[in-house]
């Protein structure tokens, strides 16, 4: 895998909430989508997907919104961010809500006024005036404030502004609050069909027409009625010459639609574009933003795309709207995108995978430790989403490949192991298994070199593992070693060396630390337990068979053992001498070399002192309960 970019971006608070929160809103509606796609009902109602699909670009646009509202003004992320909720919430409104014959003046009005907020102007005003609103009108920004609601179709707010001029300076005021009254609007009239609202918009807008030839607008001091009223007669010029107010082309293009024709499509903006003199007023004044807005009314996808990723520096706007227009089949492309990245053949993948394997690859980038595997996490259910060919299932496995096991810690092992599991990358869990259970071997951490034998049931290690903890054992008499097994009874059932140990834990115990008040009855089953282990063939590693021979030693004084078992005993002893003598002869490899004691004597007279018991207590019994031959 080549060296990806870094996307430090991603690491700021305010970035991760949004990713986040976004990688719920995109799972849920992949979720809700595969749930609907089972039900036959459902399947055939393509209105609840675009809904599910509007529902959920909806929630990207809110989340963003929210993050913004809790920002710092000085955070150096929140102006590409306040950027970025613009172009998605006209892009849902041009490629999302509406049809190729709907209407866009409601929409792209409440766009206008969202992202152009005249409230705090507004209430700036009163606020300065609020101990003599009398003059009000008098204000600097007074005029300035009832055009802009005017442009941007807020009648209410521009006659409440309105209601302040004194009617005995200019009673013209009268005649335009009422036309402003008295306009069509489109909401409270959608009962009218389109040819109805269009003919009563007509009427209306002659009354405008007829105000402004006929009437006397002396008092206009500022000639602020009869722009208002110029504005209502969508008269261009009048648009034109308030350059400064507009201050872009795109709200100039949109309040001019909205009194040249209130029902205009995405066909009538196309033409009002290429054929009016708003752009061109402005062509000098025109920036990257500028562009995007453009192909977005111009219904061009693919590059509205490409420059999105190189405004905003990554892809996390591209990805989620492109999977929005791929599931909804919105998403018709002149050509595929090319970013040059390294992880896409050419030609290969559907627009909207390329997308999401980028945007992922940029999280995974983030990602500066793997012990922060929340963005690693989100990156991969993108990725998974990637179908074609498997290419996000293989991404994952090529990036897990890449983390350096040596370097993090059990638990973040533990975290890169489960996520391979999870995705079914069972070969990969494995070998990370392997890695870190030698890993914890070699540092002698026998608890983790175990727990992880044991998820990925390695029956060689497992075996090695045991008579590692069994050796030190048997030099240390550490309890605690042969703990290690206690919580994994279920999960060792694959070694039997394994077995042997977690069993040989179990006499132990019963052996040795009992109570007193248990410990006759105690003894009695630990007996049991270690006679049946030397009769079952080869569960005791050979190396270790005479040092479990001698724990009987100091058992055999306590009256416990019956005949069969005293006799188990030395049929299990003679056992252990004939495999002993034929290795003598043929040694095999891991069997050569037993445990034995640090001083010879000392075993022998071990060896002696355990004959010499067993012997007596044969015969003590056999006198007691005169066994007969």
């Amino acid at each position: 895998m080549d060296e990806i970019p870094s996307f430090k971006i991603f690491t700021d608070p305010s970035w991760r909430r949004i990713i986040s929160q976004s990688r719920e809103v995109f799972n849920d509606l992949h979720q809700n989508l595969e749930a609907n796609s089972q039900s036959e009902i459902i399947k055939t109602e393509t209105v609840n997907l675009s809904d599910q699909c509007l529902d959920a670009n909806q929630k990207y646009i809110d989340v963003i919104e929210n993050e913004l509202g809790i920002m710092n003004a000085d955070n150096e992320n929140k102006e590409k961010l306040q950027v970025m909720l613009q172009v998605w919430k006209l892009c849902q409104i041009i490629f999302i809500k509406s049809s190729p014959s709907g209407t866009l003046l409601t929409d792209l009005q409440e766009w206008y006024q969202t992202t152009n907020n005249i409230d705090p102007m507004v209430q700036a005003i009163f606020s300065s005036n609020s101990e003599n609103t009398e003059k009000l009108h008098l204000d600097d920004k007074y005029w300035i404030c009832i055009l802009l609601a005017v442009a941007q179709g807020r009648i209410d707010t521009g006659r409440h502004l309105l209601s302040f001029y004194p009617i005995d300076k200019a009673p013209v005021v009268r005649t335009i609050n009422e036309l402003l009254h008295t306009m069509p609007n489109l909401s409270t009239h959608s009962h009218l069909s389109l040819f109805e609202f269009k003919a009563k918009w007509e009427y209306w807008q002659k009354k405008c027409v007829q105000v402004l030839t006929s009437e006397n607008f002396e008092g206009d001091d500022n000639g602020g009625m009869q722009t208002i009223c110029k504005l209502l007669c969508a008269d261009e010029s009048t648009f034109l010459s308030l350059k400064l107010m507009f201050n872009n082309w795109y709200y100039m293009l949109i309040s001019y639609m909205s009194y040249a024709n209130p029902t205009f499509n995405i066909s009538d903006l196309h033409m009002s574009i290429e054929s009016g003199p708003f752009m061109k007023e402005f062509e000098n004044e025109l920036d990257e933003f500028d562009a995007i807005i453009l192909k977005i009314f111009e219904f061009d996808v693919d590059v509205i795309v490409n420059e999105c990723v190189k405004l905003f520096s990554n892809n996390f706007f591209s990805a989620h709207f492109l999977n929005i227009l791929h599931l909804t089949g919105k998403l018709q492309l002149k050509s595929e995108i090319d970013f040059g990245s390294a992880f896409r053949e050419e030609n290969r993948l559907p627009i909207q995978e390329q997308h999401l394997i980028e945007y992922s690859l940029q999280l995974l980038s983030a990602a500066w430790s793997p012990s922060l595997l929340s963005l690693n996490q989100t990156a991969f259910d993108y990725l998974l989403k990637c179908q074609m060919d498997e290419t996000g299932i293989e991404l994952i496995e090529t990036y897990l490949e890449r983390i350096p096991l040596t370097e993090i810690s059990q638990s973040e092992a533990n975290k890169v192991f489960y996520i391979a599991f999870q995705y079914g990358l069972h070969d990969l869990a494995f070998s990370i298994g392997r890695v870190m259970q030698m890993r914890a071997l070699k540092g002698r951490q026998y608890g983790d070199a175990l727990t992880w034998n044991a998820k990925i049931k390695d029956c060689s290690f497992g075996n090695i593992l045991a008579d590692k903890i069994m050796e030190e054992f048997f030099q240390s008499n550490d309890l605690k070693l042969l703990d290690l097994t206690e919580s994994l009874v279920k999960e060792i059932i694959y070694s039997d060396r394994l077995i042997f140990l977690n069993k040989y834990r179990e006499f132990y115990r019963l052996a040795y630390l009992s109570s007193k008040s248990e410990r006759t009855e105690n003894l009695k089953q630990a007996i049991d337990l270690l006679v049946h282990l030397l009769q079952v063939p080869n569960l005791i590693p050979f190396k270790f068979k005479k040092l479990v021979f001698f724990q009987l030693h100091d058992l055999i004084d306590q009256n416990v053992f019956n005949e069969d078992q005293l006799f188990n005993v030395l049929k299990s002893i003679q056992l252990y001498e004939n495999r002993r003598r034929f290795l003598a002869i043929r040694p095999i490899s891991g069997e050569v070399h037993e445990c034995s004691l640090e001083d010879e004597n000392s075993e022998e007279n071990k060896w002696k002192s355990l004959f010499e018991k067993l012997s007596g207590k044969i015969a003590e019994n056999f006198v007691q309960n005169k066994i007969e031959f």
